[in-house]
């Protein structure tokens, strides 16, 4: 039998375990049985272990009762090898020690070797003959093969040796049909079977799921529910996840409705189950209710930290902030916390809402983080304007790669948006190296990302090497569309023109909406009104791409730039589509570079009936209405935002210090400890560019 098990498996045939101190053993005492059963239970390796070492030097292994304990123990701690090897050395085997070995084999994932050990028995053993345990546990080993040849030989030789007549054995059958994915098989077996119950439909609809036969397994229940069998636990688990993965939203209702009927949803395995069922799917709100009845409102605590992540995520996905705050307030009354992957879930719906202070607070509350952790704070203070903060935390998750943590795929995407964002080039620049050290230089995407990173941060040549660094065959659209934008930025409306013409012609990647956006956006910062005009026609006359409304904004935002605002109204109103606020904003803004005020009043009136509340595009108009002198109009517009609680933002600039420390300051900004010695610096500075121009002009002249 080692033999076979070693070639089945591959694995060595004896290893020693380190044995605790075993207990005095004084005979087959039941003591000895017991804690044999109990290191199988508890799946205690070291206990059995320590156990066969006593019973070697008590004599007690010869004991066939013993034996087959402590073989029973061996499998079901999936130490193989020294089942095996007890098994061999056994001096008498009866039908418990090849039952034990052949269903232990086919549980730890050796099912060719069960099949062995079932004909070895069959070959070497004339006094002992398989039960119905025995061929029970052969057939669970064929179903694990999904070999529908070896599954007929097993059933003829039931057949043959009168097994199929007992409903153990029957079922057995069953399952394996329903596993190899024969549910032809499996029904026919059913509709055989005189006394057929709930535990022969349950067997075949599962092993259904089991191989993704969905429908097929629907079909099954309803013939069990036709057939006046009503369903049990295990039934409506299997046919929840049937469901859950049909993703059919009237099936989900369906089988909701008999889990009550049945007052299986009283069950929390069936409870978790339906709200995992609806989160996946995203039918929130059903998923919320029943979290609700099952847990807040009985006042009772849901042991499954999966199935409150998914209704903390299902919450995120839903846009309910009410929701996350309930269940949040209801993880922390049940004493959830400290849980990483529920904390981790609460994070991320709040991240989903924009509630930067409510992650950090739940970030700086956890007992232990892990990537997924600190990806969330990241991320989430990257997206929401917060960049500064993001790279703060990704200096102290830098010192916490010393303990083990490492940064993957999503924390280097987010801290080069974070770089990117606040043009952190020395910062970027050590990402990069990291980048390369790691090895995630080949991904594509991490490209992309750095020559966005590259062009906000100034270096046009940097994000031109990365671009040209990504192989041909590697390239997708993003990294053109990034490259095109890059040069946008820079005002190198030449150099994107040539990009998007070495993208069409190259033909691996046609233009994408994304793409033409970042064209015309080029091609006004250059000022090649036709070019931009161009393309824009293009877009649906050579490729079949629907302009949306970002591509109508960048338009007027072109036409405007170059000065052709009542272009840029006939343009608007020739729109197929309703024009939006970002429209009608770009609009105004041209308006404050050509100084009109009539089309600048029109565009606002626009604005205050989509958005009447933005304080956005008062500061606009009353920018306008500042830059031609009518200072009236511009206060009147200015105390309609004071009046309202609105307020300009300060403008701010930054300054980074040693490639890691970020000053933010305004204008006559005196809040830094060491402001004097700053003026003084600055004041020096300009004392040295005046004394400089004023020799060049007198040099000049």
């Amino acid at each position: 039998m080692i033999q076979i098990l070693s070639a089945c498996l591959h694995l060595p045939l004896h290893r020693p375990l380190h044995h605790r101190t075993p207990t005095n053993t004084n005979g087959a005492s039941p003591s000895t049985i017991q804690l044999l059963r109990s290191s199988a239970s508890q799946r205690d390796a070291i206990l059995a272990s320590s156990l066969h070492a006593a019973l070697l030097k008590s004599g007690l292994r010869s004991d066939l009762f013993v034996a087959n304990a402590l073989l029973d123990a061996y499998l079901k701690n999936g130490l193989l090898s020294y089942a095996a090897h007890l098994f061999d050395e056994m001096p008498q085997r009866d039908v418990a020690s090849w039952t034990s070995l052949i269903s232990g084999l086919a549980r730890c994932n050796a099912a060719n070797a069960a099949v062995f050990a079932f004909l070895d028995m069959l070959g070497t053993d004339d006094e002992v003959r398989p039960n119905e345990f025995t061929v029970s546990a052969l057939l669970q080993a064929c179903g694990h093969i999904k070999d529908v040849k070896l599954g007929t030989m097993a059933h003829a030789y039931i057949v043959k040796n009168g097994f199929f007549s007992d409903s153990f054995v029957a079922n057995s059958l069953i399952d394996m049909y329903a596993k190899i994915g024969s549910a032809a098989s499996a029904e026919k077996l059913v509709r055989r079977l005189r006394c057929r119950g709930v535990v022969s439909w349950t067997a075949a609809l599962s092993g259904c799921v089991l191989n993704g036969m969905f429908e097929k397994a629907l079909e099954l229940f309803t013939m069990m529910l036709k057939d006046g069998i009503l369903p049990n636990t295990v039934t409506m688990l299997s046919i929840i996840q049937a469901c859950s993965l049909l993703r059919e939203p009237s099936f989900l209702r369906w089988v909701h409705a008999w889990a009550t009927k049945l007052e299986l949803d009283r069950n929390d395995l069936i409870a978790n189950s339906l709200v995992e069922m609806y989160a996946k799917n995203e039918f929130l709100e059903e998923g919320v209710k029943v979290f609700y009845m099952s847990y807040l409102f009985d006042g009772k605590v849901c042991s499954d930290a999966s199935v409150v992540a998914a209704i903390v995520h299902g919450c995120s996905l839903s846009g309910s902030l009410k929701h996350v705050k309930e269940i949040h307030g209801y993880l922390t009354k049940a004493g959830f916390f400290p849980c990483t992957v529920i904390e981790n879930s609460v994070m991320g719906a709040y991240a989903k809402h924009g509630r930067v202070d409510d992650v950090h607070l739940v970030f700086e509350r956890m007992v232990q983080r892990d990537t997924v952790s600190w990806n969330t704070v990241i991320s989430c203070f990257v997206k929401n304007d917060r960049a500064g903060d993001a790279l703060e935390f990704l200096g102290l998750f830098h010192k916490l790669t010393q303990i083990g943590l490492r940064p993957d795929f999503v924390t280097i995407l987010s801290s080069i948006q974070a770089c990117s964002e606040v043009a952190s080039l020395q910062q970027g620049q050590v990402l990069h190296s990291y980048v390369i050290k790691s090895g995630f230089d080949v991904d594509v995407y991490v490209c992309n990302a750095l020559i966005d990173m590259y062009a906000k941060s100034g270096r046009i040549d940097f994000a031109e090497l990365m671009f040209r660094e990504i192989g041909f065959g590697f390239k997708d659209i993003s990294s053109w569309n990034s490259m095109i934008a890059a040069y946008g930025i820079h005002g190198d409306g030449s150099s994107a023109m040539r990009v998007f013409d070495r993208l069409k012609n190259e033909g691996n990647h046609s233009p994408n909406a994304v793409t033409f956006a970042c064209v015309i956006s080029a091609c006004g910062h250059a000022g090649f009104t036709e070019e931009g005009y161009e393309c824009f026609k293009s877009m649906k006359r050579d490729y079949g791409i629907e302009p949306r409304t970002e591509h109508y904004a960048s338009m007027v935002d072109l036409f405007g730039r170059s000065g052709k605002l009542r272009e840029a109204v006939e343009f608007i109103k020739d729109m197929p589509i309703q024009p939006g606020p970002s429209v009608w904003g770009a609009l105004l803004g041209a308006c404050g570079l050509h100084w009109n005020i009539d089309i600048a009043e029109k565009a606002a009136k626009e604005l205050a009936v989509l958005e009447p509340e933005s304080d956005i595009w008062k500061v606009s108009l009353s920018n306008v209405y500042a830059s031609v002198g009518k200072w009236g109009d511009w206060a009147k517009v200015r105390a309609s935002m004071k009046s309202k609680g609105l307020r300009k933002e300060a403008g701010w600039s930054s300054v980074e210090v040693r490639g890691m420390e970020r000053y933010r300051f305004t204008v006559a900004d005196t809040r830094h400890r060491e402001s004097e010695r700053i003026y003084e610096v600055w004041r020096s500075i300009n004392k040295h560019i005046a004394d400089a121009a004023a020799a060049d002009a007198y040099l000049w002249n």
